[in-house]
């Protein structure tokens, strides 16, 4: 259970850093439609971070952040700083490159553990999850258009 450990405390490291970043920018954003997506988005994480608390205990303090969670933590710093509440859709790739990775490790928990409540609650995530990826590619192709 060690790595799944360490896999769910990515997870949560991802989702608290996509979280803040979508409370943040959300208000920002100019369209209704854009700050309801952000805010869905932002609940999903929050739920799903209190969810796979009693599942994650706290990583040390000497810990270092993946490979993956430190990029993902740098994406979201970027994104922040470039984002334009007028036209979200020019950081939509970046946006949904965080929500893959965090489906990806989503996976990767899911399948490296045999509780079945813990296979349950991620299983139930997952949709939710696909649901905010399918959002953010969404606002990519509204920059297309």
């Amino acid at each position: 259970m060690i790595d799944t450990e360490q896999t769910l405390q990515d997870i949560v490291r991802v989702a608290q850093s996509g979280r803040d970043f979508f409370v943040d920018i959300g208000s920002r954003a100019v369209e209704r439609e854009v700050r309801e997506t952000f805010a869905y988005v932002a609940d999903v994480k929050k739920r799903l971070i209190e969810s796979l608390a009693a599942w994650t205990p706290a990583p040390p303090p000497s810990r270092r952040a993946s490979g993956i969670v430190a990029a993902v933590e740098k994406l979201y710093r970027d994104v922040r700083h470039h984002f334009r509440g007028d036209a979200p859709a020019s950081v939509a790739h970046a946006l949904t490159f965080g929500e893959d990775q965090l489906i990806k490790l989503t996976e990767r928990a899911f399948e490296g553990t045999r509780v079945p409540a813990l296979r349950q609650l991620l299983k139930s995530y997952y949709s939710e999850l696909s649901i905010c990826q399918q959002a953010m590619s969404r606002l990519r192709t509204h920059l297309a258009a």
